[in-house]
Protein backbone atom coordinates (compact mmCIF):
# COMPACT_ATOMS: atom_id res chain seq x y z
CA UNK A 1 0.00 0.00 0.00
CA UNK A 2 1.43 3.34 -1.02
CA UNK A 3 0.02 6.63 0.13
CA UNK A 4 0.74 9.78 -1.82
CA UNK A 5 0.68 13.00 0.15
CA UNK A 6 -0.83 15.71 -1.99
CA UNK A 7 0.25 19.26 -1.25
CA UNK A 8 -2.49 21.00 0.66
CA UNK A 9 -2.65 24.55 1.90
CA UNK A 10 -4.16 23.23 5.15
CA UNK A 11 -1.18 20.98 5.99
CA UNK A 12 2.07 22.68 6.83
CA UNK A 13 5.40 21.60 5.37
CA UNK A 14 6.71 20.48 8.77
CA UNK A 15 3.67 18.24 9.39
CA UNK A 16 4.07 16.68 5.95
CA UNK A 17 7.77 16.06 6.60
CA UNK A 18 6.95 14.49 9.98
CA UNK A 19 4.47 12.09 8.37
CA UNK A 20 6.98 11.10 5.70
CA UNK A 21 9.66 10.42 8.35
CA UNK A 22 7.21 8.25 10.29
CA UNK A 23 6.35 6.24 7.19
CA UNK A 24 10.04 5.75 6.37
CA UNK A 25 10.75 4.55 9.91
CA UNK A 26 8.26 1.73 9.54
CA UNK A 27 10.31 -1.30 8.63
CA UNK A 28 9.24 -4.76 7.74
CA UNK A 29 11.30 -7.15 9.82
CA UNK A 30 11.13 -10.76 8.72
CA UNK A 31 10.66 -12.95 11.81
CA UNK A 32 10.95 -16.72 11.66
CA UNK A 33 10.21 -19.01 14.62
CA UNK A 34 11.52 -22.58 14.74
CA UNK A 35 10.47 -25.07 17.41
CA UNK A 36 12.74 -28.08 17.91
CA UNK A 37 11.39 -31.38 19.30
CA UNK A 38 8.90 -29.82 21.70
CA UNK A 39 5.37 -28.41 21.67
CA UNK A 40 5.18 -24.69 22.39
CA UNK A 41 2.01 -22.69 22.96
CA UNK A 42 1.02 -19.82 20.68
CA UNK A 43 1.37 -17.49 23.66
CA UNK A 44 5.11 -18.23 23.89
CA UNK A 45 5.56 -17.73 20.14
CA UNK A 46 3.72 -14.39 20.24
CA UNK A 47 5.70 -13.32 23.30
CA UNK A 48 8.99 -14.13 21.57
CA UNK A 49 7.95 -12.25 18.44
CA UNK A 50 6.82 -9.16 20.38
CA UNK A 51 10.03 -9.06 22.41
CA UNK A 52 12.15 -9.41 19.26
CA UNK A 53 10.22 -6.58 17.56
CA UNK A 54 11.07 -4.28 20.46
CA UNK A 55 14.76 -4.57 19.49
CA UNK A 56 13.99 -2.23 16.58
CA UNK A 57 13.87 0.59 19.13
CA UNK A 58 17.64 0.27 19.52
CA UNK A 59 18.55 -0.21 15.86
CA UNK A 60 16.12 0.13 12.98
CA UNK A 61 18.34 -1.65 10.43
CA UNK A 62 17.40 -5.17 11.50
CA UNK A 63 16.81 -7.23 8.36
CA UNK A 64 15.55 -10.50 9.82
CA UNK A 65 15.13 -12.37 13.09
CA UNK A 66 15.25 -16.12 13.63
CA UNK A 67 13.99 -17.42 16.99
CA UNK A 68 14.73 -21.05 17.87
CA UNK A 69 12.85 -22.60 20.79
CA UNK A 70 13.84 -25.97 22.22
CA UNK A 71 14.32 -27.98 25.35
CA UNK A 72 17.55 -28.95 27.09
CA UNK A 73 18.36 -32.63 27.53
CA UNK A 74 19.35 -32.16 31.17
CA UNK A 75 17.23 -33.70 33.95
CA UNK A 76 15.90 -30.23 34.82
CA UNK A 77 14.66 -29.90 31.22
CA UNK A 78 15.42 -26.22 30.99
CA UNK A 79 13.87 -24.27 28.15
CA UNK A 80 16.42 -23.28 25.55
CA UNK A 81 16.13 -20.18 23.35
CA UNK A 82 18.41 -18.94 20.59
CA UNK A 83 17.79 -15.69 18.71
CA UNK A 84 19.73 -14.73 15.58
CA UNK A 85 19.44 -11.22 14.17
CA UNK A 86 20.74 -10.21 10.76
CA UNK A 87 21.88 -6.62 10.34
CA UNK A 88 23.99 -5.01 7.63
CA UNK A 89 26.91 -7.41 6.94
CA UNK A 90 26.66 -9.07 10.35
CA UNK A 91 24.72 -11.66 12.35
CA UNK A 92 24.16 -11.15 16.06
CA UNK A 93 23.40 -14.22 18.16
CA UNK A 94 22.22 -14.83 21.73
CA UNK A 95 21.29 -18.09 23.40
CA UNK A 96 20.19 -18.96 26.89
CA UNK A 97 18.54 -21.64 29.00
CA UNK A 98 16.11 -21.01 31.85
CA UNK A 99 13.27 -22.67 33.69
CA UNK A 100 10.68 -20.90 31.51
CA UNK A 101 10.68 -19.72 27.92
CA UNK A 102 9.84 -16.17 28.99
CA UNK A 103 12.94 -15.92 31.19
CA UNK A 104 15.17 -17.32 28.45
CA UNK A 105 13.66 -14.98 25.84
CA UNK A 106 14.12 -11.94 28.11
CA UNK A 107 17.76 -12.85 28.70
CA UNK A 108 18.42 -13.29 24.97
CA UNK A 109 16.75 -9.98 24.15
CA UNK A 110 18.87 -8.21 26.79
CA UNK A 111 22.04 -9.74 25.31
CA UNK A 112 21.00 -8.68 21.81
CA UNK A 113 20.16 -5.16 22.98
CA UNK A 114 23.72 -4.76 24.27
CA UNK A 115 25.14 -6.23 21.04
CA UNK A 116 23.01 -3.86 18.94
CA UNK A 117 24.13 -0.84 20.94
CA UNK A 118 27.78 -1.87 20.51
CA UNK A 119 27.26 -2.51 16.78
CA UNK A 120 25.56 0.87 16.37
CA UNK A 121 28.40 2.69 18.14
CA UNK A 122 30.93 0.90 15.91
CA UNK A 123 29.03 2.07 12.82
CA UNK A 124 29.00 5.63 14.12
CA UNK A 125 32.73 5.59 14.83
CA UNK A 126 33.46 4.27 11.32
CA UNK A 127 31.37 7.08 9.83
CA UNK A 128 33.26 9.67 11.86
CA UNK A 129 36.62 8.20 10.81
CA UNK A 130 35.61 8.23 7.15
CA UNK A 131 35.14 12.01 7.08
Amino acid sequence: MCTVLEPSPLVSQSVRASVIRSINRLSIMNTQITVRHVDVTDHVKEYAEKRAEKLERFYDGIVSTHIILGEDNSPAQDKQVEINIDVYQKRLTAENSASTYEQAINSCVDQLRRQLEKYKSQLRSKKRDAH
